[in-house]
């Protein structure tokens, strides 16, 4: 019987072994027993309270949340599953059983190794390529924000791409199964939209091949690999199906599905509207920041004092000032630049020059597409053409996320260049031979070449910085402002002494790249030169590479971000107003915030039912709702409190704002540190109306809301009218109807009238899972106001319920857990028959 050989894995444990001891190095604290503070994370505590309350008092799913937008629901943030797929158990496994953030960057440099290897690539170089893939500085600065979702797709892009390559090079059986497995981690990651460009890249390599096949009339490996990509999909969608068709149920209803509105039609898609998908695009210069970190500011939230360097050409008079100014003057709002890596970068363009073959041009093309589409609003054509005509891409916004693409292929690609210069024997003196022009360059000048198109440019940058410009979209107002109280010359000055500060950090940051890259060829040549072994050499590089990236990486993401576990699940404390709003004993009511933005905060969902929130899929109605009306009642409302109001001025003000009073809005914060407005205009949990206006569509529907009073009147959409056929509104004084039990989920009322009556609730119409009894038996209910439920109530004393129920809630569970059951026994198969057959 041949031994065991221990040296063919020394390389695997060794990676695993530096991967873990880089994690919790980069993560110190958690050794300490500290949590990191994420964004997403302290809103998602937010988003969720409801929900976990209503968990642990009833013990099921509520599905629903009344906390945020006046009432959605909640597949997409909190829901638990009791009986789902098993798939989170292996994630739990190819972990080690670590918790977040640790798990995720040991996922993003094991989900690499494994791309390398089975590319082939040398051991120990997989392990550099790994570790330029997980620090490249979005990778960090998501787990910062606290978008684990999508970091924990991104982790798995790498190994689901091998899976595609095994097959594609006709493994069919060990890449079907590779596929299926990282297929359905990515898919219980539920972050669709990374998924999505995974599916890109993956569809572009494959066509590359497809055509190869053709050419050689191979197409029976056409077939095959078809049939092995149809099973590691229905693998990888149904094992998270609970998740999947819930959300794909849902999301017709949110602003990514179409608006029924018909105005402004040149910025609606059948998704998000174009100026809100765009809102996040690259500006065209920033893409120079995979390269040089700074090149138009590392970070908004970072300042431009924290570089003492920076304001050493600062007037003296203008330093404190200017030092508050953020270290980014890009094109987008607010962020981080996406740093790939000088190092990586030239090795990147070096491969463009010395590889061969389909994979280097998928990539390359993936790579190009991404940085264009990140573009977004500075290159419409391209983008307009994708939102109008790709399946699915108008679904999405940020659309400077697509850059994960390049940021993903940069590294990749750079790997397999430094790979083929190791495997080649006196490589300086080897040619290989260039696309298009259709001419040779040895290696040698390949290398130089390079050298000249990363290295050289950045220290021309450095030499030159006017070459680009540092101006920020905040400029204008900043000098007017400064004008105003100081005058026309001291504004110009200052905005020049806001430019030297800018400059002195583009140059830092330029010749920053230049010594990097500078390094990283000298290297080369000492290794293709015999003067340094391949130990070495890789040893070195990849201590060059981690250190570039490290350094950038901790200005986002350190120590700092570490808490205690107390402060992580106690983020917002109590404040003056809450403890006043919370001496109310009504169940549900609602609280609008203005303290904070309102349309972007999970901190008053916390306590209570909240006209605001924090969710990008929120739904489209209210979203409407929100542009149509309530906005423009807050700034009436906002305008009032600026004129030292009366309290009669006050009233008058809440007396106009119809929308807000109809979504039973009792509370107003002005001031978390005051006692809230108290809003008696707020028309309660349910009333009834004594005139009805149908309308022909939505267009009319919300338009009507400005003229009509929703304490007496509703307006219906004509769709609803056969529900209504019949009945003739009619006042009755003595009528009655109240909320008498409330759940989430469950909503349950009483009522008393002499005549039938038509009850609005102040309630978000939801049609899909509603459904509405009265005296236990099932009764159809209607949209009313654009947004709320409405429903005929008969004479007489009854009790009405409204019960969250979506269909197939359960089923699709089962489906989830049968099927990771089977992918289960499908990879055990897949993994005896590969040995047995390595063995024969």
């Amino acid at each position: 019987m041949k031994a065991f050989d221990f040296k063919k894995i020394l390389p695997t444990l060794a990676a695993i072994a530096i991967f873990v001891g880089l994690t919790f190095t980069y993560f110190s604290p958690m050794l300490k027993g500290k949590v990191i503070r994420q964004g997403d994370m302290v809103s998602n505590v937010g988003m969720s309270k409801e929900v976990n309350d209503h968990r642990e008092q009833y013990g099921e799913e509520p599905i629903w949340t009344n906390s945020m937008f006046g009432g959605m629901p909640s597949y997409l943030f909190s829901i638990r599953y009791s009986h789902g797929t098993l798939i989170p158990h292996v994630r739990t496994l190819l972990t080690l059983g670590m918790k977040s953030p640790a798990m995720i960057l040991f996922s993003y440099m094991l989900g690499f190794f494994i791309l390398l290897r089975v590319l082939g690539v040398n051991a120990w170089l997989s392990i550099v390529g790994s570790v330029a893939f997980a620090f490249t500085s979005y990778t960090l600065i998501i787990i910062e924000a606290g978008h684990l979702t999508k970091s924990m797709a991104i982790s798995y892009m790498a190994p689901s791409f091998a899976g595609v390559l095994l097959i594609c090079r006709k493994r069919y059986l060990i890449g079907t199964a590779v596929l299926s497995l990282y297929a359905a981690l990515e898919m219980v990651s539920s972050h669709v939209q990374i998924t999505y460009y995974l599916i890109i890249i993956c569809a572009i390599y494959v066509l590359f091949e497809y055509v190869k096949f053709v050419k050689n009339k191979e197409y029976d490996a056409i077939w095959k690999s078809l049939v092995s990509f149809i099973v590691a999909a229905v693998f990888g969608f149904f094992c998270n199906s609970s998740t999947l068709l819930n959300t794909m149920d849902y999301v017709k209803y949110s602003i990514r599905g179409e608006s029924e509105l018909s105005d402004d039609k040149d910025d609606k898609t059948s998704g998000l509207d174009r100026s809100y998908a765009v809102g996040w695009s690259l500006g065209k210069a920033e893409t120079m920041s995979l390269m040089i970190p700074g090149f138009k500011g590392r970070s908004s939230a970072l300042r431009i004092g924290e570089s003492k360097s920076a304001l050493k050409e600062v007037d003296a008079p203008m330093r404190s000032y200017i030092g508050n100014f953020p270290q980014y003057w890009g094109e987008q709002p607010f962020t981080s630049a996406c740093y790939a890596g000088a190092i990586v970068v030239f090795l990147f363009v070096l491969g463009l020059f010395i590889l061969e073959g389909n994979l280097k041009w998928a990539l390359l093309v993936v790579t190009v597409l991404s940085i264009l589409l990140a573009w977004g609003r500075h290159f419409m054509g391209l983008t307009n053409f994708f939102l109008d005509y790709v399946p699915g891409y108008n679904k999405f916004r940020a659309v400077s996320m697509i850059l994960i693409i390049a940021e993903f292929t940069i590294p990749l690609l750079a790997i397999l260049a430094v790979n083929k210069l190791i495997t080649t024997k006196n490589a300086l003196q080897q040619k290989v031979k260039l696309a298009i022009v259709n001419s040779e360059v040895s290696i040698q000048n390949s290398i130089i070449i390079s050298f000249l198109l990363t290295g050289g440019l950045s220290l021309i940058f450095y030499l030159m910085p006017d070459l680009t410009d540092f101006d920020a979209l905040s400029d204008a107002q900043t000098h007017a402002q400064v004008a105003q109280s100081n005058g026309i010359e001291v504004a110009n000055s200052f905005m020049q002494n806001v430019e030297l500060a800018r400059m002195s950090l583009f140059k830092s940051d330029a010749i920053r790249s230049f010594l990097f890259i500078s390094v990283a060829v000298v290297l080369l040549f000492m290794f293709l030169k015999s003067i340094i072994n391949q130990i070495t050499f890789i040893a070195l590089l990849g201590i060059f590479v981690l250190t570039d990236l490290w350094l950038v990486d901790r200005k986002f993401l350190n120590k700092d971000n570490f808490v205690t576990k107390y402060e992580a699940i106690n983020p917002f404390p109590e404040t003056v107003a809450d403890k006043a709003i919370l001496r109310d004993a009504d169940p549900n009511y609602r609280v609008l915030n203005l303290s904070v933005n309102t349309f972007n905060d999970a901190s008053t969902s916390y306590r209570h039912k909240s006209i605001g929130g924090y969710s990008a899929v929120k739904l489209r109605r209210y979203q409407d709702l929100i542009e149509k009306h309530i906005s423009g009642e807050i700034r009436a409302l906002n305008n009032t409190f600026q004129k030292q109001p009366s309290p009669e001025s006050i009233s008058a003000t809440l007396a106009n704002s119809k929308v807000l009073n109809m979504l039973n809005t009792r509370y107003i914060i002005y001031n978390k540190d005051a006692a809230p407005l108290v809003n008696n205009a707020a028309l309660g949990n349910v009333w009834f109306v004594n005139a009805i206006k149908i309308v022909k569509n939505a267009d009319e529907e919300i338009a009507s809301l400005h003229g009509i009073n929703p304490a007496s009147s509703a307006v219906v959409d004509e769709r609803f009218a056969e529900s209504l056929s019949g009945f003739s509104p009619s006042i009755d004084s003595q009528a009655f109807i109240s909320l008498s039990s409330y759940k989430a989920n469950h909503l349950t009322y009483t009522s008393s009238t002499i005549s039938e009556q038509l009850a609005v609730f102040s309630e978000v119409y939801y049609e899909d899972g509603w459904n509405t009894y009265i005296d236990g038996k099932f009764v159809p209910h209607v949209r009313a106001n654009y947004v709320l439920r409405a429903m005929r109530i008969p004479a007489g004393k009854h009790t009405i319920e409204f019960k969250f129920e979506p269909p197939h809630f359960e089923s699709r569970q089962y489906i989830s857990l049968g099927t990771s059951i089977a992918l289960f026994a499908f990879l055990g198969f897949s993994i005896f028959k590969t040995f047995k057959e390595e063995k024969a």
